[in-house]
């Protein structure tokens, strides 16, 4: 039993991410217009973070639309994973762009040089306003959508390089004290490496068919089992198909084949409405299936002390030693008759 749809409507995240792309894209091209005219290397600079931050919108958007197209015979789950594949090359992109942040800091702090700063800060304050409604647009839609949180940290690169120029402007205009400029980078590109770190992590973790965060796999189990006329609950299995949208299927074993109808119904119920789960595969059994070769995919053996609940193995031996004791009877049977 199962649930699964596309919606066939662009999601208010994919409408936030092409606002925000030609926001920053217009902007992109005033500010590298002004740094090309005043042949200031901070705001040509912040110019190709911003070009950066239009990189990686766009490769959201273009995920994003990927993912909506409908299952086919050769891709039977759909394209959902294109958001997260998606995800994975901004991740890697924002990666690239704080290492690069860190070094080119380093290299500069050896030998700070004079930036003009009004340049720097009328191009800030213009980034400023862009960057706040991009961020204003994408915020809500980014909690629950790695695809536009990979997005939403380029905003963010771009946001806080803004008012890292500010800063640094009115420091090197008050002060003349020139290593600011590195000194703020460099500590930009440990956060900036920080995030990199997180969204790909996340984006490994479903790609590799990980249990979702926010899901306890022994609760869920756990719920199953204590279910009317369930027996054993085993090879449980919890995935993302995309952000938001995660998957079940396990094994349920009942004594009675009457309950098959009521069991099922229950337990889908409990896994969609309380769980949340978007899409559930059950497979009811009253006897367990030779399933050997695959034990080492059943999580359930090893879940404390909720595994001595989990009789398959025990289940299986039983019926290998009585079908001995089966054929012994039938003989001795035969040969009193």
């Amino acid at each position: 039993m199962a649930t699964h749809s596309h919606a066939g409507h662009m999601p208010s995240s994919g409408k936030a991410l092409v606002i925000s792309a030609w926001l920053t894209g217009i902007y992109f091209v005033i500010e590298l217009a002004v740094g090309l005219w005043t042949g200031s290397i901070a705001v040509l600079s912040d110019a190709f973070h911003t070009l950066s931050a239009v990189g990686g919108v766009l490769v959201a958007i273009i995920a994003q639309r990927i993912a909506r197209r409908p299952a086919d015979m050769a891709r039977s789950y759909g394209w959902y994973r294109a958001e997260i594949i998606g995800a994975l090359v901004n991740g890697g992109f924002l990666l690239g762009m704080a290492l690069l942040v860190i070094w080119m800091g380093a290299m500069r702090l050896g030998n700070p040089i004079h930036l003009p700063t009004g340049p720097m800060l009328w191009v800030a304050f213009g980034g400023l306003v862009t960057e706040v409604i991009s961020l204003g647009l994408m915020w809500k839609s980014s909690q629950d959508d790695l695809n536009a949180r990979g997005a939403l940290w380029h905003i963010i690169q771009t946001f806080v390089g803004s008012l890292l120029i500010i800063v640094t402007a009115l420091v090197i205009e008050f002060t003349g004290f020139l290593a600011i400029d590195p000194i703020l980078g460099m500590a930009f590109g440990v956060v900036l490496l920080w995030a990199s770190i997180g969204v790909i992590r996340e984006a490994v973790h479903i790609l590799l068919e990980g249990t979702p965060e926010e899901t306890d796999l022994s609760a869920v189990t756990a719920d199953l089992r204590a279910q009317d006329g369930v027996l054993d609950v085993h090879h449980v299995h919890a995935w993302t198909l995309t952000s938001g949208k995660h998957a079940f299927s396990a094994h349920l074993r009942h004594a009675e084949p009457a309950d098959a109808a009521r069991i099922l119904e229950t337990a889908y119920t409990h896994l969609t409405k309380h769980h949340r789960f978007h899409m559930v595969t059950l497979q009811l059994e009253t006897d367990c299936l030779d399933e050997l070769h695959a034990d080492d995919l059943d999580v359930t053996q090893s879940m404390g002390p909720q595994a001595e609940l989990h009789e398959p193995p025990a289940h299986r031996d039983h019926l290998d030693s009585a079908a001995p004791d089966a054929n012994l009877e039938r003989n001795s049977k035969g040969n009193d008759t």
